[in-house]
């Protein structure tokens, strides 16, 4: 009896010694701060006889439906309460929080009156605690259709927002920019981006267009280019990556996850385990052979000694006898025939014996 209960005693043991793997028990989802302009060129200006504000709230609807299980969305506004007021949060960043942000977006801004103080907004998200103390990755979503911009207007605050993004960042916050509409400043709005980091590819940092095609921020100027704009960065902010934990909170972790790897050899692939990268399935060095190849990718070719049997030699990728190389590897000729340069010391005797009888 006592052995029985010593051997269970032990099996409790071992069970409780043995560390758990990665699971998806719990997930560390990507924190997203939505801040956006509620400024009154948003309810006065229209796009297909729609105003931009029912377009960006129709669209974070849209996103939320998809990625609220995802990532932790939350919102901020601009400008609160009125007039240029910072931006204030609204909604604390949250799974599944869809309802209590569109239930915040529900009264439109007034249609004067609202101005635009972006980089005074992202100031105040650098200081919020929600985006201080995130386990997963932090990010923060500027949509914005205008300038920075308050009444009286100083030109010298045109650039504040890129302070502010590096301020941002500094703080280990992502800011993605999306510029709404003909009106933004392409100029400001490209700096912002270029500060922060999340430029698109091929872009143009010096642009000042918004309809060129180049620009580093996301000009959006429809509904459908402003969904593409969100779901691709929601994409990127909620994606899978190699650390061992269950980044998308879809009960798996680090799930079909590969990545190009190569070494002296050539290229191949490597996966994703247990928040590591490995097995990379590039081509692998070999012992050099007499093949006319680089086996052991060492940038020569059949250099090492004993490739070939006792008294042969590499050469041009073949063993041969050690004594027949370069010309005379390829020869075809009967090589049991007497050489010809073999009977000209016969020959030169033949000649001189023949001029002695002459005379």
């Amino acid at each position: 009896m006592l052995r029985l209960l010593s051997t269970a005693a032990l099996a409790s043991t071992a069970l409780l010694s043995v560390p758990r793997s990665a699971s998806a028990d719990s997930c560390t989802p990507a924190r997203v701060m939505v801040v956006l302009d509620k400024s009154s060129s948003m309810q006065t200006g229209m796009i297909a006889g729609q105003t931009k504000w029912s377009i960006a709230v129709g669209g974070l609807g849209q996103l939320l439906d998809t990625y609220q299980a995802k990532a932790e969305f939350g919102l901020m506004t601009y400008p609160q309460p009125n007039q240029c007021g910072p931006g204030a949060l609204d909604v604390t960043p949250a799974l599944n929080n869809k309802t209590a942000i569109m239930g915040e977006l529900t009264t439109p801004p007034p249609t004067s009156g609202n101005y635009t103080p972006m980089a005074q907004t992202l100031d105040a998200a650098a200081d919020l605690s929600a985006l201080q103390t995130a386990a997963g990755p932090r990010h923060l979503v500027l949509i914005t259709d205008g300038w920075q911009y308050c009444v009286p207007y100083d030109p010298n605050t045109r650039y504040d927002g890129t302070a502010a993004v590096e301020r941002l960042k500094a703080a280990g916050v992502t800011t993605w920019i999306v510029g709404f509409g003909a009106e933004v400043d392409a100029t400001a709005l490209n700096r912002m981006a270029v500060a922060a980091t999340t430029t698109r590819p091929n872009c143009n940092p010096n642009g000042t267009d918004p309809a060129a095609a180049d620009n580093c921020y996301f000009q959006v100027d429809n509904q459908q280019e402003l969904m593409a704009a969100l779901t691709q960065i929601a994409g990127s902010v909620s994606a899978e990556t190699c650390d061992g934990l269950d980044n998308d909170c879809d009960g798996k972790v680090d799930e079909d996850l590969t990545r190009a790897c190569s070494n002296a050899c050539g290229s191949g692939e490597e996966k994703c385990q247990a928040g590591v990268w490995t097995g990379c399935d590039a081509p692998q060095p070999q012992a050099e052979t007499c093949d006319g190849d680089d086996n052991d990718c060492d940038g020569l070719t059949d250099e090492a000694d004993n490739m070939c049997g006792e008294d042969e030699v590499c050469s041009s990728g073949e063993c041969v006898p050690s004594g027949l190389t370069g010309d005379k590897a390829g020869c075809s000729c009967d090589t049991g025939a007497t050489s010809p340069s073999a009977f000209a010391p016969f020959a030169l005797l033949g000649l001189l014996l023949l001029r002695r009888r002459r005379r």
